[in-house]
């Protein structure tokens, strides 16, 4: 199979830099004729393809910001993330930003993704689920782009985020002041954003002295058909939580088709929570009570810092945003 050359590996043969090689391939007549005439002998020799999209990017006036997914293969579509997308769109349009997506589920992605065939032309890289290793660091500090992390993460120097501690804190003290401590905790992938809000709600069981026995935590609940056979197997078992707190409101529906075709009723017989507060958790029967993130608080959060990058600002900081306890009639 012919090799695919990127315009780094024109930059790297040549030994010109990637922005001389930009401006040959976008035809710049600032460029001596000797540079030019090398940089397309390479290009001819390596039977470089410019990327037609980057080179639309480059002719643009407004800056380009690049929304990067990494999903695990199975898992749902989140409806929270197209929610605050919505919000996002329209804050990069308020400021003139052209905002990109594009989601990846391993590395091997990466190599047709814009971060790696378009990255001179982002201006700020947007990362969600961020993993150990993430190469997508690897190519924004190469291409020397900006990036923040959705939630946050060690890996990334600045991050927006839902401050999940003190979501959970109130989540559990609102159940134990309904006398709830027998709780499941399904959540996605074993990340920090998870793993934080395991510790988060185990903190409220020590320090309300209920006994860490009562809480179960169960990592890998990625997609409906899991979440549904995980509670059908719990109901044929006879053992059954007093709540289910669910990591994901879209998820919920799961566990309510579960414990509905086995004739059991929400929340008389098991009470479920959710965290997100989607706009159709409402309508859930009944509907559902759920941590409430403020996704366009969260937008607007993001794109001050975004702004702060653009402009070279030092003064930039993460910022953590206060969920809210959306009470509904899915609990007792």
């Amino acid at each position: 199979m012919e090799q695919k050359y990127t315009i780094r590996d024109i930059a790297r043969i040549s030994g010109f830099s990637f922005k001389t090689v930009s401006r040959v391939i976008n035809e710049d007549k600032n460029v001596k004729s000797s540079t030019r005439d090398k940089i397309r002998q390479v290009i001819a020799d390596t039977n470089f393809k410019p990327n037609i999209y980057a080179r639309n990017l480059n002719q643009k006036t407004n800056k380009n910001i690049l929304v990067s997914i990494r999903k695990t293969h199975g898992q749902n579509t989140t409806q929270w993330f197209d929610y605050l997308m919505s919000f996002m769109i329209r804050e990069a349009n308020a400021k003139n930003y052209t905002i990109l997506q594009e989601v990846i589920y391993d590395d091997f992605d990466l190599g047709n993704s814009m971060l790696e065939k378009s990255g001179g032309y982002i201006d700020v890289l947007v990362l969600f689920y961020l993993q150990e290793n993430d190469k997508r660091i690897e190519l924004a500090e190469k291409s020397r782009i900006p990036f923040i992390s959705f939630e946050k993460n060690p890996l990334a120097p600045l991050s927006i985020s839902n401050n999940n501690r003190s979501g959970m804190r109130e989540a559990g003290e609102f159940l134990f002041g309904r006398e709830l401590a027998s709780i499941c905790l399904l959540l996605g992938a074993e990340i920090d954003v998870n793993v934080e809000r395991a510790d988060a709600i185990k903190e409220v069981y020590a320090r309300s002295g209920i006994p860490l026995e009562r809480l179960e935590v169960v990592y890998g609940m990625n997609n409906l058909e899991t979440i549904r056979r995980f509670v059908d197997g719990r109901i044929e078992q006879g053992n059954l939580p007093q709540v289910f707190f669910v990591s994901g409101d879209e998820k919920a529906i799961a566990v309510y088709s579960s414990l509905h075709t086995h004739g059991l009723s929400i929340p008389q017989d098991v009470s479920v929570i959710g965290f997100d507060n989607i706009p159709i958790s409402q309508y859930y029967c009944p509907p559902l009570t759920t941590m409430g993130q403020d996704f366009e608080r969260l937008a607007r959060e993001m794109f001050a810092v975004i702004g702060k990058l653009i402009d070279g600002d030092k003064n930039v900081a993460s910022v953590q945003v206060e969920p809210r306890l959306i009470v509904r009639d899915s609990v007792r």
